[in-house]
């Protein structure tokens, strides 16, 4: 006689083992879902034992690398969201994507960030949001004839998906050390935003 098994009880059964082997080898974080994009860590929604590691096989043999912004979680996963944002240890994080059966994709943040309205508006998108930054290319000389000046530094601004939130170009994104960047291009997808920004000289 053969005994079939559905796709949502074996998930169960491998985020219980996900479960048992966070709780040997991570510690103790906690869990945000976004529902205000003016304060999306307003509350905690869970703590969850959690670890993280470069790969999805989580051998923990390495750490991760310098540039690349994503790691693999392993935790409870019955009740995760793309979009919860978490920390554990030194690191805050936002999920970018979860699939049952398969380790939640993550993105290592670097700052926090607020999102305003197109260049000379005020109307504030979202507030101290964690984020990821990472250079792209370096400011260099300009062909503008003006001495010494330079284009503007490029980035890539990774965000987590945030209710009611668009993202365009023009709007000004300001770090928690008081960069400012103007959003040169943006995308919205599945994982969340990904834009092209640049820092914005005076």
């Amino acid at each position: 006689m053969e005994v079939y098994v559905d796709q949502a009880t074996i998930a169960t059964r491998v985020a219980s083992g996900w479960a048992k082997a966070a709780a040997i080898l991570g510690i103790a974080g906690m869990q945000y879902r976004p529902t205000n994009a003016l304060a999306p860590m307003a509350a905690v929604y869970g703590r969850p034992m959690m670890v993280f590691d470069a790969g999805p096989a989580f051998s923990l043999a390495r750490p991760q690398n310098w540039g690349v912004p994503t790691e693999y979680v392993l935790l409870n996963t019955t009740d995760v969201s793309t979009g919860d944002i978490l920390v554990c240890g030194s690191g805050t994080y936002f999920v970018a994507r979860y699939e049952a059966m398969r380790p939640p994709l993550c993105v290592l943040c670097t700052r926090t960030v607020s999102v305003s309205g197109v260049t000379g508006t005020t109307t504030t998108v979202l507030s101290d949001c964690p984020a990821a930054i990472l250079l792209k290319s370096h400011g260099d000389r300009d062909d503008s004839g003006m001495p010494g000046s330079t284009r503007p530094g490029q980035f890539v601004l990774y965000l987590p998906s945030l209710p009611g939130v668009t993202i365009v170009p023009y709007m000004t994104v300001v770090d928690d050390l008081g960069n400012s960047y103007s959003v040169a291009s943006a995308e919205a997808t599945s994982f969340g935003f990904r834009c092209m920004i640049t820092n914005q000289q005076v």
